[in-house]
């Protein structure tokens, strides 16, 4: 979906210009060759075709788009020069290209920003989003949606607002807030129905089956992905491969392995079902998967091992990332513990490629800008030697330019580095703090409670964990609109904090669950704190009309030895049991 989900919103710019309705990709390139075209028309070809190639062929798109941009600073066209920089941004992206896409895709921000215009400032912050989802970084990928939502909901064309909300499912989805990744599908697909557009309708249909595929409802999942694949002659490449893979999934979920396996193989063996480059990284996942659970290892070592040789730089960081640890695993279930080392290794040096952004922090981020000014000059340099040879006359004009602009915006970027450099320490503060607050209530997140107990791994000091759920969230959602759920969330993230003590931890961990750390803690005092909870949150009052209750799950242990997966996964068990005890109630491990 995160490849899909681009196409279509910056597609917008180009469906308006004639040339983009009445010609096709190759009457493009022949007008190209017209030597009495004007600038601004070379500009609109080189985007329109750098877009068109942007999600099959990457290195083209980049191409097109290299020679778009130093013509747009010719003749100071900021709105085509912010679409080219996208394109480069996220051509960069899906070539592995992590440091340089970071840096286009922020000029393509900042130039947005200049022209002011509400759907491109909404397709270039969601292309800043889709990057920090590959590089898994859910919190900032959020924070770059909720920007881009801003702006789309002032735009124009109502597709933007159905993509963002495209955007803000995926980004659920991989946070495990299926519920809310539900609700904002099935926005995305009302929009896309008023406005009739099939396509967009159904990529988000096939997002909202993920939803519950991801959730409970495995067989509701499996309705919907049929549904959308009954359209095959009219769905794109791109929808048709990612539903294809995940009825596959639905059929892995439920035990029917033969036919998993079957769609999976087409999926990777097929064009049309390999369309989405996330589709076939799925399908090696789930082959693979399947055939160690059928203990037919040596085909899952070997599809394990095809699928990163096939995905490499071609797909998020995620997926190429989970076949090597799956891999990596496997190695050592079956004892091959060198094999298993020399995966590790390769896991590692491949992760530190593709992923320095998250390794290195805002230093290398401010490089990767000052590179990208850098590579404009170059782009300019490399445009005016292609036009030297009919223009022999303007060859010395043309160079001083070139020279005199170089060093005017070194100047510049080595005054912008210095000023950076001075206020790095406070830059990078206020982004860890951003980090690591949920974005609505304003406590910690997942990652900031996994900081804190970093921080104290190794002392003596025992602990609490309360896991805390509202029940029937979702009906005061449904009752009283997303605002109420919104007031609900806020006031009970105030209360929780209330109620703790200096030095306890409360976070949000996503949708309506919450937790709480308290140290210096025995079982027996978390029991009881978290029975006084529950009981206090049984009297809050809201706004409207409405009461809540929460069910909460207590694991405890000890810093020497206790981890935020282990002190989460017992809390959940107990949630689980308080849950089928008729909730409003609290369950120790």
């Amino acid at each position: 979906m995160l490849y899909r989900t681009g196409v279509i919103a910056l597609f917008v710019f180009f469906s308006s210009s004639s040339f983009a309705q009445s010609s096709g990709v190759d009457s493009l390139k022949a007008e190209l060759a017209d030597n009495s075209l004007s600038v601004s028309k070379k500009i609109e070809i080189f985007n329109a075709l750098g877009t068109h190639y942007l999600y099959s062929e990457p290195k083209q798109a980049e191409y097109y788009a290299s020679q778009s941009i130093p013509l747009t600073l010719d003749i100071h066209d900021d709105l085509n020069r912010a679409i080219a920089l996208r394109i480069m941004g996220m051509s960069s992206m899906y070539l592995g290209n992590n440091d340089a896409a970071f840096g286009y895709l922020t000029q393509a921000v900042s130039v947005a920003e200049i022209t002011g215009t509400p759907h491109l400032l909404s397709i270039c912050y969601r292309a800043m989003g889709v990057f920090y989802e590959l590089t898994v970084d859910y919190d900032s990928a959020m924070k770059f949606y909720i920007e881009a939502l801003k702006f789309a909901k002032l735009s124009a064309h109502p597709s933007d607002l159905a993509m963002v909300y495209n955007n803000l499912g995926n980004v659920l989805n991989s946070q495990r807030d299926y519920g809310e990744a539900a609700n904002y599908f099935e926005k995305s697909i009302f929009i896309n129905r008023s406005i009739n557009d099939v396509e967009m309708e159904m990529n988000a249909t096939v997002g909202l089956a993920v939803s519950y595929l991801k959730g409970s409802d495995t067989e509701k999942a499996l309705r919907i992905l049929r549904s959308v694949l009954a359209q095959k002659d009219t769905i794109s490449d791109f929808t048709y491969s990612e539903a294809t893979v995940n009825l596959a999934h639905a059929h892995h979920k439920i035990g029917n392995y033969q036919q998993a396996i079957e769609l999976y193989e087409y999926v990777i063996d097929d064009p049309r079902g390999g369309a989405y480059p996330q589709a076939i990284a799925g399908a090696y996942l789930g082959l693979a998967e399947l055939h160690a659970v059928m203990e037919n290892y040596a085909q899952a070592l070997t599809v394990y091992r095809e699928g990163i040789a096939n995905v490499r730089g071609k797909t998020s960081v995620e997926s190429e990332m989970a076949l090597y640890e799956n891999l990596a695993k496997l190695e050592l279930k079956l004892g091959n513990y060198e094999a298993a080392a020399v995966v590790q290794a390769e896991y590692i040096e491949r992760r530190n490629t593709i992923q320095p952004l998250t390794q290195n922090g805002i230093i290398q981020k401010l490089e990767s800008q000052l590179k990208v000014e850098r590579d404009v000059i170059k782009l300019q340099e490399a445009l005016l030697q292609q036009e030297r040879d009919s223009r022999l006359a303007s060859v010395y004009l043309f160079t001083s330019v070139v020279i005199s602009l170089f060093c005017i915006v070194l100047i510049l970027a080595l005054r912008l580095r210095k000023h950076k450099l001075l206020s790095l320490q406070e830059s990078n503060h206020a982004l860890t703090i951003s980090s690591q607050t949920d974005y609505l209530t304003g406590v910690g997140n997942r990652r900031y409670l996994d900081t804190k107990l970093s921080n104290r791994f190794g002392q003596s000091v025992n602990i609490g964990f309360l896991l805390l759920d509202i029940d029937h969230f979702k009906h005061i959602n449904d009752t009283h609109g997303h605002d109420v759920g919104d007031e609900v969330l806020i006031t009970l993230a105030n209360q929780l904090t209330s109620l703790c003590s200096e030095g306890d931890f409360v976070a949000r961990l996503g949708g309506e669950e919450f937790a709480i750390l308290l140290l210096n803690t025995e079982k027996t005092e978390a029991l009881a704190f978290a029975d006084k909870v529950r009981k206090t949150v049984e009297e809050m009052t809201f706004s409207v009309d409405c009461k809540i209750t929460i069910s909460i799950g207590v694991s405890s242990g000890n810093m020497q030895n206790a981890t935020y997966d282990e002190l989460y996964k017992k809390a959940d068990l107990a949630l689980y049991q308080a849950k089928r005890r008729g909730r409003n109630t609290v369950c120790g491990e």
